[in-house]
């Protein structure tokens, strides 16, 4: 595998957080599809699961420094 393509693999893996799926009723890896709203100490991303596509809000806490 070339390097390009280990790094970018690399990136999706870092983009994705298991999850609970209301539609799979399991645990799943859910993709960050898109950032929907930045706050001072969160961030509202829009996460779809990899197992079934569905597609749902999900607030990040970012611990502040």
């Amino acid at each position: 595998m070339k390097d390009d393509e280990l790094e970018f693999l690399q990136e999706q893996m870092e983009a994705t957080e298991l999850l609970p799926c209301a539609t799979c009723r399991q645990e799943t890896l859910h993709a960050h599809v898109e950032v929907l709203e930045r706050y001072a100490h969160a961030t509202e991303l829009l996460m779809e699961c990899t197992a079934c596509g569905t597609r749902r809000t999900w607030m990040q806490l970012e611990t502040p420094k």
